[in-house]
């Protein structure tokens, strides 16, 4: 499903589908898990099994099928990408939550593991569901621009197409992705029902200032904002791998 096309027709947003899948994978091996100050912090740049532990991440959260991604018109070719992930409240507090299960179980690295941890400590900080009432999400999960495409806003435009698919879900689905559509790298993933509820609210963690200059024009509510100097991987913070001081934000802005 197609979205939004840019106003030069240089790019168009379309609904992550089995023909795109592979290009945004590539988006998020490339760009953001060699650029986010996050998986520098935990070393996942420099580390490819973790970085395909991620990549299952995405697969999984594919199967939401809320993700979208800019195709460049002139070749086709998948440039930017947004995993989407809908986000249920646990019904109490023994019961984990998406990411902590995702870590425990599917992560053999322990920088992976950590990034994914390191989110669900955000998330479980800022409990949005509880701050804002809701029983559901749609969490910008995993937001990239290949380097060659970037400064052409389609971080702005991705998560704002985001939003609006978030918006559309009450009235069903927008979209449709299987186990048989990640490919044969993934065959042997569980299927299993999408998510009922509607998500009333979007959230992000926004790791550098572009994204969060990103969250100030869509309108999110920054509720939590954390130094990555204070997270430690194996000896050393954040902050020391990525070469300076930076700040992350945990957002949301309500969408009923």
């Amino acid at each position: 499903m197609e979205w939004f096309t840019t106003e030069d027709k240089k790019y168009r947003i379309e609904s992550l589908s089995a023909a795109t899948f592979p290009g945004a994978l590539r988006v998020i091996r490339e760009a953001f898990c060699q650029d986010e100050s996050v998986c520098i912090g935990t070393g996942v740049n420099k580390n490819p099994v973790a970085t395909e532990e991620l990549l299952e991440l995405c697969a999984d959260a594919a199967l939401d099928g809320v993700s979208l991604v800019a195709v460049a018109t002139s070749s086709g070719d998948v440039v930017a990408a947004s995993f989407n992930k809908l986000q249920e409240a646990t019904s109490d507090s023994s019961e984990k939550p998406f990411f902590e299960i995702f870590a425990e179980e599917r992560c053999t690295q322990s920088s992976s593991r950590a990034l994914i941890e390191w989110m669900a400590e955000i998330d479980g900080r800022c409990n949005f569901f509880e701050k804002y009432k809701v029983d559901c999400s749609l969490e910008l999960m995993f937001l990239a621009t290949l380097r060659e495409h970037r400064h052409n806003n389609l971080g702005t435009i991705l998560c704002r197409e985001s939003i609006k698919v978030a918006k559309k879900l009450k009235d069903g689905p927008v979209s449709k992705m299987t186990v048989q559509d990640l490919g044969p790298n993934y065959a042997n993933m569980k299927a299993r029902d999408p998510v009922a509820k509607v998500p009333k609210i979007c959230q992000a963690l926004w790791t550098a200032e572009p994204t969060q200059k990103i969250g100030k024009v869509l309108g999110f509510t920054v509720d939590l904002r954390v130094s990555l100097s204070d997270f430690i991987y194996e000896g050393k913070s954040f902050a020391d791998r990525i070469g300076r001081e930076v700040f992350a934000e945990a957002a949301a802005t309500s969408i009923v």
